[in-house]
């Protein structure tokens, strides 16, 4: 199969820090060359795949960014990959694009030939239904809280994501004696709430991640006081090494998020790395975390702070297991092949729009 990959480009794939999407889009991409497929991905150029790689510029633009030269404005050079992508498609380029790049994304696709389907990484902003309402092609979700909130048509079954679970270590014993929070500082992430219930159970707390300008006010606020680099420690944005090292070495994840997450990469990690999942019952959290077996799933705060004082009853390879059983890269580009597969067919039928 020849097929396009399109990626954001706010981050490099994969990502050397933050980035669950890009994450994603290598993994996926990497799997699907390794077994045979003709894959181009159109990401930034410092990106690293072993297919081919196409490129509109030579590094990640975030937000907030300035450059010497050129477009300065991220999403500029987010919508001119997404373009290339299309222009390569509208040549007869490929059999199937997979765009991971988000509305932009399904904007241009509402007049490809060639057939789309779209991960939808993020929530459904109800302001882009016009752009739905013009999209003919298909999209998927990454868990099934996250489907029912995006329109039916062309909906194919979500798929849950997979990482590579071989590459975390699993912490049979874990020599940390805290709790963690890992994950991005933003006030629906729940870091301040984390700290509340870690404190009210009387343990330490070690909390990492990025904090973007954005979410400044917030962390310092509810959480820079509290930080005292003993019983509460922020050790910053960390890479992936240092990431499996926290993940192996905690007590448990505390996950107490306010918004409803699509999937929420790190409960996985955590589960690869034997990590029991303390996550509030939103979103997909009940999808991931089996309560009792692989973690607890509470509903407030009061019920985190006492799940933590119940963490030890968890078994810690039972986690590893479930890691291994339901969160894969096999499994989940088993998933994507399948799909591929499915709308290939139904266009192929005649039952497509185009």
């Amino acid at each position: 199969m020849r097929i396009a990959q399109i990626a954001p480009t706010y981050e490099r794939v994969p990502p050397r820090t933050y980035g669950g999407t890009e994450l994603i889009v290598h993994l996926v991409t990497e799997e699907l060359v390794a077994r045979g497929h003709d894959v181009t991905l159109f990401a930034t150029g410092d990106s690293e795949t072993t297919g081919r790689l196409r490129s509109v510029t030579p590094v990640a633009q975030r937000y907030g960014d300035s450059s010497g030269d050129g477009p300065t404005h991220a999403e500029h050079l987010h919508l001119a990959n997404v373009q290339a992508a299309f222009l390569a498609a509208a040549d007869g380029a490929f059999d199937i694009v997979h765009n991971h790049a988000g509305v932009e994304g399904l904007v241009l696709a509402a007049s490809s030939r060639t057939p789309v389907i779209s991960t939808m990484h993020n929530q459904f902003a109800s302001a882009s239904q016009p752009v739905w309402d013009a999209y003919p092609w298909f999209h998927h979700a990454v868990s099934a809280a996250s489907a029912a909130t995006f329109p039916v048509h062309g909906a194919r079954p979500p798929i849950h994501h997979g990482i590579d679970v071989g590459s975390f270590t699993f912490g049979e014993q874990p020599d940390g004696d805290f709790l963690l929070f890992l994950g991005r500082f933003s006030q629906a992430k729940g870091a301040d709430r984390a700290l509340e219930a870690a404190t009210r159970a009387g343990r330490r707390l070690i909390l990492a991640g990025k904090i973007d300008p954005a979410d400044a006010a917030h962390v310092n606020a509810r959480i820079q006081p509290a930080i005292d680099g003993d019983r509460v420690h922020y050790v910053g944005e960390v890479d992936g090494a240092a990431k499996r090292d926290l993940l192996a070495r905690a007590d448990a994840l505390l996950f107490p998020i306010e918004w409803d997450e699509p999937f929420g990469l790190v409960m996985v990690e955590a589960l690869a790395s034997g990590t029991p999942v303390i996550g509030f019952r939103r979103a997909s959290v009940p999808e991931v975390v089996e309560d009792g077996v692989t973690g607890f799933v509470v509903d407030d705060l009061e019920g985190m702070v006492e799940a933590i004082g119940q963490v030890e009853s968890i078994d810690r390879r039972v986690c590893r297991t479930a890691a291994e059983e339901r969160f894969t890269v096999r499994r989940m580009v088993d998933d994507v092949e399948k799909m591929y597969r499915a709308v290939l067919d139904e266009v192929g039928t005649g039952t497509a729009a185009l």
